[in-house]
């Protein structure tokens, strides 16, 4: 009987114990790196910073923007639950991490992404070491996929389509919603093709009913749900959390994902659609032996990757474009035509991507300790730290006021040190296909409607990224649709 008694307290000691050999492992680790001369942002035990960084989410922002306003330090540290995670904030450290060759080290991958959207496709490459049999076959059957020509053709024609269908009655356009049914459809058919994407998939909505709806908006939903749900306070203290079928949403979560995984596996036993990215992937594995759910992992993440990250792109750039003070570069994109109109275009969505990176994309774990050197000041890295760029700070360097001039007409070595999908080995390998689904819809709604204004442009917190619930409210007025009449010679910004 006393030992009946005696267990359960003995089990608390030993997890106490545990806690507490975790929590001073946390504060020396802090200290060392204090030494070091590495700032440290506001902490308070286990919670680390997650409580500022609340409040940051709460008004749109991601944490990124914590780590701002310290232009004199190389890194900047931070503790999420009992991890000390490092900063990145100017172009050298920043090269330390992207770039194993400066160091020769190699920065594992270890993301809490995986706790959230990675739950959808834990084999993913996203989420694997660089040193995975297959890594780099498996990237480059992705890439065979990542026909530019095609993404060019799908997203022209969806952009138009879809631009072409507003009445321009009194009623301002939800963007955000219309972003959304682009992005899917688009990512849809390149991925999986018409057939497959149209097919539909049982889910669960917020109020626990279950229906048929089609897989790629169930799958935009599920996986935009688990980005937001992974954002809850505790779940990111302690990562894992997110996946404890703990509470109504995340079982509900874990419904979705099993109906998604399930309906895929039997998707792959069909044929491919010619030309799409599921042929080229399932080919490709299928030759070097590849199970099939790691196919299905590689395939359900480049058909999320374009999802959110595109949409808040358009959604960020419309709105920098159609600011009363930007007007300039809306009347030059209605006025130019051909390559001309691509050029400001780009121009936009790439500065947009700048002021407005849609989130971190890089985290990364120390393997082996390493020193590093940064202009004379040396840091020893250790096993066990997180590291990763603070995009916003790279970014923050030039200003925040919008001037899509500066990706104009540079020369060579003179462009701005930007990574809004990230750099190196690790970067999205989806980045230029994201940019070619953005370009054809800004510029194909500005063009059709030249005089469109923003109607909530004085909401408050305003930021577009994967973690924003900002809306973009835009009135487009009667008439409808209108024809681009100017020609590419009355082109300001681009005159030699």
């Amino acid at each position: 009987m006393r030992l009946y008694l005696y267990a359960p307290a003995a089990a608390g000691s030993v997890a106490s114990l545990a806690f507490a050999t975790k929590v001073m492992r946390t504060v020396l680790d802090r200290r060392y790196y204090e030494k070091q001369g590495v700032v440290f942002s506001r902490t308070y035990p286990f919670i680390g910073s997650e409580a500022d960084v609340s409040g940051l989410i709460n008004r749109n922002k991601t944490r990124d923007y914590l780590y701002l306003d310290h232009p004199a330090t190389d890194f900047v540290g931070s503790i999420r639950g009992f991890d000390i995670q490092l900063y990145a904030v100017n172009k050298q450290t920043t090269e330390i991490l992207v770039n194993p060759a400066v160091t020769g080290k190699y920065i594992d991958r270890d993301t809490p992404a995986l706790y959230s959207f990675g739950q959808l496709s834990p084999s993913a490459m996203t989420f694997q070491k660089i040193t995975t049999e297959h890594f780099g076959d498996r990237k480059r059957n992705l890439g065979k996929g990542f026909d530019q020509a095609r993404i060019f053709t799908i997203s022209s024609r969806q952009a138009a389509e879809l631009c072409s269908s507003f009445t321009g009655d009194d009623a301002p356009l939800d963007m955000k919603r219309i972003a959304g049914d682009y992005t899917r459809g688009v990512m849809g058919e390149f991925v999986w093709g018409e057939d497959a994407m149209g097919l539909t998939v049982p889910f669960k909505d917020r109020d626990g009913t279950v229906s048929d709806v089609p897989f790629m908006f169930a799958l935009n939903e599920t996986f935009t749900g688990l980005r937001f749900y992974s954002n809850r306070f505790w779940n990111r203290v302690y990562f894992p959390m997110a996946t404890w079928p703990v509470t109504r949403e995340a079982r509900r979560l874990q419904h979705n994902i099993k109906h998604l995984q399930h309906h895929l596996a039997g998707v792959l036993r069909r044929t491919p659609g010619p030309g799409t990215v599921w042929e080229h992937v399932a080919t490709g594995n299928e030759k070097l032996g590849i199970a099939t759910e790691i196919t299905r992992d590689d395939l359900l993440t480049a058909s999320i990757a374009g999802l959110d990250t595109v949409q808040n792109t358009i959604l960020a750039t419309l709105w920098y474009v159609l600011l009363p003070e930007n007007a300039k570069w809306r009347d030059a994109i209605a006025a130019c035509t051909g390559e001309h109109k691509d050029e400001l275009v780009e121009a936009c969505v790439s500065e947009t991507l700048r002021l407005s990176p849609p989130g971190s994309v890089i985290n990364n774990k120390i393997v082996k300790d390493f020193d590093v050197d940064v202009e004379g000041r040396r840091y020893l890295l250790k096993t066990g730290t997180r590291v990763m760029p603070n995009i916003h700070a790279l970014h923050a360097e030039y200003g925040g006021a919008f001037e899509p001039e500066r990706f104009l007409q540079q020369e060579k070595g003179a462009e701005p040190y930007v990574m809004p999908f990230g750099k190196g080995r690790r970067s999205c390998p989806g980045r230029n296909l994201g940019m070619v689904m953005a370009k054809n819809f800004v510029g194909q709604f500005i063009t059709s409607y030249p005089g469109a204004r923003i109607t909530n442009a004085a909401d408050k917190d305003v930021h577009f990224n994967n973690l924003s619930h900002s809306q973009l409210q835009i009135a487009i007025g009667p008439g409808g649709a209108t024809e681009g009449v100017a020609t590419a010679d009355s082109c300001p910004f681009l005159s030699s």
